[in-house]
């Protein structure tokens, strides 16, 4: 009893646990059930216009349509009209032209059918495609002729089956032999279950009720057993038995249900047949006959066709027509059937279209590429509504307008913009992305699918392109390389052969300059040497060596072992070239030629370098707009007219890739795992523009030994990477430590990242402290220009620690001084304004710890504080330009006559620092800008004279400056008791002020001068330039006159003297005077005439007796008969300019034995009357050849016997003119003084006539002009 009990307790357990069981798995259904119906809740979102997203659907309420609703009205009323057509291009809105009318018209019931799965095969045949499965079945791959026409029909009557088929409830068309399945209601399949179950209880009751009384005893009895008398469980289990008996015949009822074998179309592919009695297709006319079944069994009056112009099948048409004709024409339908078909215009060529369809309205494209851009524009301002923010301009909109003109495109372009902008950069962050860029992109997917789908598998066109462009940029690398090269060497070139001909034009002068005397070793001017070394190197010009006096050392070949020799020339600057240029012009010439060509040189090669780093680092958008898409793009590409023109304005760029694709945190594209391939394979080929789009990741990838030990990570993205912030790692240690090598590569490098370098301060920084030369390697590169330089030179000062800078300067100094940051400031100008930037005080600092001495810097534009650290920190060379900018600094204007008083200017100022800088370097401030600046003349004589002592009386320097300045020292006496040095070392200094006439001309300071250095030369001349007013000193007197006039002065100096002084008494014999003096005294009657006087001139000064006798002729006329002439004063006085009456006087003074030859010139030549006596004398002394023109000249001081015996002493032909017993002819030559002659004889009768005569010569034909004078008898 106790077991049953147990047994009953645990059956009882059991049925518990399986209720239990039971309501915990209703409970979890329950559950599930409410989970699903808050999820469709969620999804029954009323308000989405925030979404932004725009279906693709035709709306059916379009705008502007009214015309095309009158016209489908007016065709459906039109009891012949039965196939309309709406043709459009794609995207002109048919579809929702039809949408509005039916929405408009909801009497009219029709069906709408899209045929667009219909393409033209290879024999142009047509085939049905699903979406799912595109596939061609085997069995059309080989059809021609007749069978594929067949299959064609057959094809489209089923899909057009398929779709009627599927449109209405399976119950409408009952006798329909195609059956496709349909749910089985569950309420049905229970219902059937139940009355099952009733039928079979009914009959067992009528039939057999003894067992079906056991059977519910039997189940009595089992209750009984687990239950006992509790009535309730009794009944509990009974209603869930039974429950559970009719849920399980009903499954199992709706199983059976399901799997009765009937006809199938799967709308998944073409129509797939099977019948209840074969599985075979069904035949054409079946098919027919569904089509005509069902309209005559529905009550459809209108069918939509779509789509189908979308694979250029015009035939198409032609078949549906055909049914349409058949359908209408059934007489077992009783209304007219249309079909309306949505068709672009272009798919007949010809009028088939007029003859196909019974009317067509066309539509106007509601969008086309002309407007795209404004609708366009109205959708994306629609976005920003939605509060998705972008930055796309409106000129980038009209620009991509004119490829688009689907609406539908336009829509789906903003819709997938929304997705990938809102999942690419806005969820990730990534705020770098561009909008215009991931913009195109969409536009290009939208408008090549397949190009875009190619481009996520790292192929396509885009791809394609910027392999070109690889191509491309390295065939022109090549040839600018080339060109480089080519410049490098004409560079080459050109230096040496300007050196050469500079050089050719120094040693012409030299060799000028020293003849054949020996061999050159150096020249002298002004106290500098010059050795020859140093006049030979390149930019040495021989103007840099001064003017005037030179010393030229040579070797001399006169000796044996040779001796050092010197020669001074004289005005060395003025030493002429064959052709009339002096030396120093054409050395001037020749460097300024060669400078200027060797720069244009220089700047072609600078040029071309530049070129090349440009290239690399151009974009797409620029190499297309530099070169052109024909040069820069492959053919393929070129097609692509919209990928070329995103290419053209830089829509679409190289870093395409971030905006197709999800990053995930570490991955890398594969070119990125080429380029760590190529690292770790050491293949060499580096290309330092390799797109690398995920830097860090790639970093993460490298060993910090590759990134210092191997060339191939030269990378400029991983440069961008590395020097992008501050932060420190051993990884871009290395990477610099690479730069830093000095090796051709590393400096390359840094010179093509400078240029395109996004953050300068860290990468100027990180380079300097590992590369302690990075500055001199910078400053010695020719192929950088001079700007290139100084904008290093402005980071370097910008980003670089005061420490830094030095240590930089330092390293260039030590290895060449010439590539120094001191050198490179000194040698630029407008250099420190460039500089500023990096702060006053740190240029300063710099400027005084690199200990730069600035020359020729223009500081018109610089910072206040800089310029007053350079001057107070003697941060400056003395130059004019220095000191001009430290004026204008100091008196803040611009002063334009500084340049006439440098000196006395700065005096002025009282500024110490500066004063006692330019006074300790006197010789530098003197030599190198008051003496050389032109217009400096106007300093103070005072300022001249502390120039002169600071100088410590240097003769040189002193006299140039004496020389320059227009001064006039006052006091010669108060000048000398400021004196430090002795008489005799400033005597050159006083003898200049004498000598540049800039001493004021007055006795006192004569006197002073003559008692240091007596009356010297210079005195002299200083006498002769300022007499007018030393005539003028009161103090002057005859013992100043005397001595002035003993001194050798200019003979206008004594003419002043004399007419403008008059001495008391000149008691002084003449002979204490020059003869130039006396001569003036002589002009100038300064003194009377008295016999002694005259006995002083003729023994001191007989050259000026003439002149004497002149001035004085009337006392000396009264006393001649007193004075005994010798002969030496005979011939002066005759050899003299006096006149010839005064000769005459004199003559008749002259005893005739003492008559010289000068006097019997006189007689000879003079027209005065003369004494017989002289006449007759000088007759006597005169040649034979003279006597016919003297007798002629005095002919009437002699009686006619004395003519006649004066013609036996004449030439031969004279003397036959002595008169004979008998009258006779005689023949002369024909000349004036024979003529002459024979008149003076006619005019005394001593001939009786005389005329020409002609005498011809016997031997020849010539003949002689005679003069016959016929000459009378003896009486």
């Amino acid at each position: 009893m106790k077991g049953k009990l147990m047994k009953k307790t645990k059956r009882r357990h059991v049925i518990v646990a399986n209720f239990i069981k039971v309501f915990r798995v209703l409970g979890y259904e329950v559950k599930n059930a409410i989970v699903r119906c808050a999820d469709k809740w969620q999804l029954n979102v009323n308000n989405t216009k925030d979404y932004g997203y725009v279906d693709l659907a035709p709306t059916d309420n379009a705008e502007n349509v009214s015309e095309y609703l009158r016209a489908l009205e007016w065709a459906l009323n039109d009891k012949n009209i039965t196939n309309i057509a709406l043709s459009g291009p794609y995207g002109a809105g048919k579809s929702s032209i039809i949408e509005t009318f039916l929405r408009i018209h909801p009497s009219i019931k029709y069906i709408n059918i899209s045929l667009a799965m219909f393409r033209k095969n290879d024999q142009d045949t047509m085939e049905f495609k699903s979406t799912e499965d595109t596939a061609k079945p085997e069995s059309n791959q080989n059809m021609t002729g007749e069978k594929a026409g067949e299959n064609f029909e057959k094809q489209l009557e089923e899909g057009i089956l398929k779709q009627l088929f599927y449109k209405v409830h399976y119950s409408k068309i009952p006798q329909s032999r195609y059956r496709k399945l349909h749910k089985v209601s569950l309420g049905i399949s229970l219902m059937h279950v139940i009355f099952t179950v009733a039928l079979i209880i009914g009959l067992m009751f009528f039939l057999a009720p003894g067992k079906l009384e056991g059977l519910k005893n039997a189940y009595s009895n089992m209750m009984s057993i687990l239950f006992g008398e509790r009535v309730l469980y009794y009944v509990l289990c009974t209603g869930v038995m039974g429950m559970v008996i009719i849920a399980i015949m009903t499954v199992l009822f709706r199983w059976i249900n399901t799997k009765w074998r009937s006809i199938e179309i799967n709308i998944a592919d073409k129509a797939v047949i099977k019948a209840d009695e074969k599985d075979e297709a069904l035949s054409l006319n079946k098919n027919m006959d569904e089509i005509l079944y069902f309209f005559e069994e529905t009550n459809y009056t209108l069918i939509v066709i779509e789509d189908l112009d979308r694979f250029d099948a015009p035939e198409v048409y032609t078949k549906l027509r055909e049914i349409n004709k058949i359908i209408n024409s059934y007489d077992a339908i009783q209304r007219k059937i249309v079909f309306i078909y949505a068709l672009k215009d272009d798919i007949f060529h010809n009028e088939d279209r007029t003859k196909l369809f019974d009317f067509i309205i066309p539509v106007i494209p509601y969008i086309d590429a002309t407007n795209s851009g404004e609708y366009l524009k109205l959708k994306l301002e629609e976005l920003k509504f939605t509060g998705l923010e972008f930055d796309i301009s409106n000129d980038y909109i009209m620009n991509v307008a004119p490829f688009l003109s689907d609406m539908r495109i336009l829509n789906n372009i903003c819709n997938e913009f929304i997705v990938y902008k809102k999942s690419i950069k806005d969820n990730r962050k990534l705020d770098k992305l561009q909008d215009v860029q991931m913009f195109s992109l969409i536009i290009f997917k939208n408008m090549y699918p397949r190009e875009f789908a190619k481009l996520q598998g790292t192929e396509g066109i885009i791809k394609k392109a910027y392999c070109d462009k690889s191509c491309f940029v390295k065939e022109m690398s090549a040839e600018l390389e080339k060109q480089i090269e080519i410049a490098r060497e004409e560079k080459e070139k050109s230096d040496s052969l300007g050196l050469l001909d500079v050089e050719d034009i120094k040693l012409a002068f030299i060799q000028k300059l020293i003849g054949d005397r020996g061999v050159f070793t150096k020249i002298r001017v002004s106290n500098t040497i010059y050795t020859k070394s140093e006049i030979l190197q390149g930019d040495f010009s021989l103007s840099q060596m001064g003017t005037g006096s030179a010393n030229v050392f040579y070797i001399s070949t006169d000796y044996p072992y040779g001796r050092e020799e010197y020669e001074t020339k004289r005005d060395i600057e003025k030493t002429m070239c064959s052709d009339g240029i002096t030396y120093f012009e054409k050395c001037d010439r020749a460097i300024a030629r060669d400078k200027k060509h060797r720069k244009q040189i220089v700047q072609n090669l600078l040029d071309k370098q530049k070129d090349l780093y440009m290239l690399r680092s151009k974009t797409m958008k620029m190499l297309i707009k530099e070169y052109g898409a024909d040069k820069v793009l492959g053919e393929n590409v070129r097609k692509n007219s919209l990928l070329v023109f995103m290419f053209r304005h830089g829509y679409i760029d190289d870093t395409y890739q971030m905006y197709i694709n999800y990053f995930l945190p570490g991955s890398i594209t594969v070119d990125e795992l080429n380029f760590i391939i190529n690292v770790r394979s050491y293949a060499g080929d580096i290309d330092w523009n390799y797109r690398i789009l995920h830097p860090c990741n790639v970093v993460d990838r490298i060993f910090d030994y590759e990134f210092e030990e191997q060339e191939e990570c030269l990378n400029f993205n991983l440069a961008d990477f590395f020097y992008s912030d501050d932060s420190a790692s051993k990884k871009k240690s290395a990477f610099t430590k690479q730069l830093a090598k000095d090796n051709e590569d590393s400096r390359k490098f840094i010179k093509e990242y400078y240029v395109r370098v996004k953050n300068k301060a860290e990468f100027i920084r990180n380079i300097a402290q590992q590369k302690v030369l990075f500055w001199y390697d910078i400053c010695s590169d020719d192929g950088l220009g001079h700007q290139d330089k100084v904008s290093y030179l402005k980071d370097i000062f910008m980003y670089l620690t005061v420490e830094d800078i030095v240590l930089q300067d330092v390293a260039a100094k030590d290895e060449n001084p010439k590539y120094s940051i001191c050198t490179f400031i000194v040698e630029s100008d407008k250099i420190i304004e460039q500089l500023q930037d990096a702060g006053a005080e740190k240029v300063v600092s710099v400027l005084s710890q690199i200990k730069v001495q600035l020359r020729n810097i223009d500081l018109e534009a610089v910072n206040d504080i800089i310029i007053e650290g350079i001057f107070n920190n003697e941060l400056f060379e003395i130059s004019l330009v220095m000191l001009q900018n430290y004026i204008n600094f100091k008196l803040g204007e611009s002063i334009t006559d500084f340049q006439t008083n440098i000196y006395t200017y700065i005096l002025k100022q009282k500024d110490c620092l500066v004063t006692d800088y330019l006074e300790r370097n006197i010789y530098d401030f003197v030599t190198e800008v008051i003496l050389p600046t032109e217009a400096n003349t106007k300093e103070d004589i005072d300022t001249v004279f502390r120039c002169i002592k600071l100088l410590e009386y240097d003769q040189n320097l002193s006299i140039q400056l004496i020389q320059k300045m227009d001064i006039v020292m006052e006091d010669l006496k108060e000048w000398y008791r400021t004196l430090t040095a002795r008489n005799e070392e400033v005597k050159p200094l006083v003898d200049t002020f004498l000598v540049e006439n800039k001493m004021l001309a007055t006795i006192e300071n004569l006197d002073t001068y003559k008692e240091k250095y007596k009356f010297t030369d210079e005195l002299c001349d200083f006498v002769d330039a300022n007499i007018d007013e030393l005539i003028s000193d009161e103090n002057l007197d005859d013992v100043h006159v005397k001595e002035i006039l003993k001194k050798d002065i200019q003979n206008e100096t004594i003419e002043k003297i004399l007419q403008n002084y008059e001495m008391e008494s000149l008691g002084d014999n003449l002979n204490n005077y020059n003869q130039n003096v006396v001569q003036k005294m002589i002009d100038q009657r300064y003194f009377k005439y008295t016999r002694s006087r005259y006995n002083e001139i003729q023994s001191s000064f007989d050259r000026l007796l003439p002149l004497f006798i002149k001035r004085y002729w009337k006392e000396f006329e009264q006393d001649i008969s007193n004075i005994n002439f010798e002969l030496t004063t005979i011939n002066v006085l005759f050899k003299s300019n006096l006149d010839d009456e005064k000769k005459a006087v004199i003559l008749n003074g002259v005893n005739v034995s003492q008559m010289t030859r000068e006097v019997f010139d006189f007689v000879r030549d003079t027209h005065v009357s003369i004494l017989k006596k002289y006449v007759q004398e000088t007759w006597d002394k005169l040649e034979v050849k003279d006597r016919p023109a003297f007798m002629i000249k005095y002919f009437s001081v002699f009686s006619i016997s004395e003519i006649e015996n004066m013609f036996a002493k004449m030439p031969k032909e004279y003397q036959t003119l002595k008169q004979m017993d008998k009258r006779h002819e005689v023949l002369l030559e024909k000349n004036a003084i024979n003529e002459a002659l024979c008149q003076k004889l006619k005019d005394a009768n001593y001939i009786s006539s005389y005329g020409p005569k002609i005498e011809k010569n016997a031997i020849s034909t010539s003949h002689k002009d005679k003069l016959l004078a016929r000459v009378r008898a003896k009486r």
